[in-house]
Parts: structure tokens; sequence; C-alpha cells
């Protein structure tokens, strides 16, 4: 598993901020890629265990993501990221957002190689689309056994 991702900070829009729905969390977003080519979240949750989520956007896709417990320091990355960073989004939830220039993203890439080739490059419309995140997520994205030994 290696060290965690790598974050370069970039201009820090958001800290500490409660979010109550997923539709918060994207017009944040929506916010940063304004004002930049890309998007870092830095989202804690007390839901199932103490956890974060860093995750990169560019202005159309999700480019890293990793599930950080805070306890054990168990990770999860790549698609197995996605669980956790949507449901911890049924629940009212804590979102730092950061605009991130290109030269920025690149770096973080670059830097997180290996994450990079297993993050799923979700969408960010679909990540956010009501539908996805109220249905159940297929199993095949991540069993839910890996999860519970992490934390």
């Amino acid at each position: 598993m290696g060290e965690g991702m790598k974050v370069w900070e970039g201009v820090r829009l958001y800290e500490n901020t409660v979010c109550r729905s997923p539709e918060d969390l994207f017009l944040m977003i929506q916010e940063a890629l304004r004002i930049g080519s890309g998007a870092l979240l830095r989202v804690f949750s007390k839901d199932r265990g103490s956890y974060y989520v860093h995750a990169l956007f560019d202005d159309e896709k999700l480019l890293l993501i990793e599930v950080i417990f805070m306890r054990t320091g168990g990770r999860i990355r790549g698609e197995g990221a996605l669980r956790p960073f949507l449901g911890m989004m049924e629940r009212p939830f804590i979102a730092d957002v950061y605009s991130l220039g290109d030269g920025e993203i690149k770096d973080m890439i670059l830097t997180n190689l290996d994450l990079y080739d297993v993050t799923p490059h979700v969408f960010l419309f679909e990540l956010f689309t009501p539908k996805l995140w109220r249905s159940p997520i297929p199993p095949a994205i991540v069993e839910s056994e890996n999860l519970r030994s992490l934390e």
C-alpha cells in the first residue's frame, strides 16, 4: 500500500465547512473549478469509524481518491474508496476544498501515479447525480469486509 496520497494544498477556498448534502459539496467543487483547473477535497466523516477522503478532480472527472482511517491509518485506494465517499454524503459531513492550477494537478498525478492507475475516472456530474448516491452501489465496487478490516 505504501504511503498516502502526496498532497499539494493549492488555494484554500473552504475550510471545515459543514455540508448537509452532496449538492453543497458539488457547489464548492464548481467554485474551485471556476477559479482554477482542479479541485482537491479533504472530506471528513464520523460515520462507521472516523475516516477522511482525499479526492482530486479536474473539470471533468475524478483523478485520484483515497480513504484514510484516522484510528488505524488503514487505507482504501481507488475504486474501493467510492463507497465510503458516497456513503459519507448521506449525512452532514465536513469538507475542505482547494482550487489547483493545471501545473499542480499534473504534479499531483505524477507524484501519485500508482493511485491514478487504480482510480476509476468517473465523470464529476455522474458522481453527484442524486440517483447514484441514493441507490445501492454494486458490490463489485468494494466488499464491505474490506472496509471494516481497515477501520
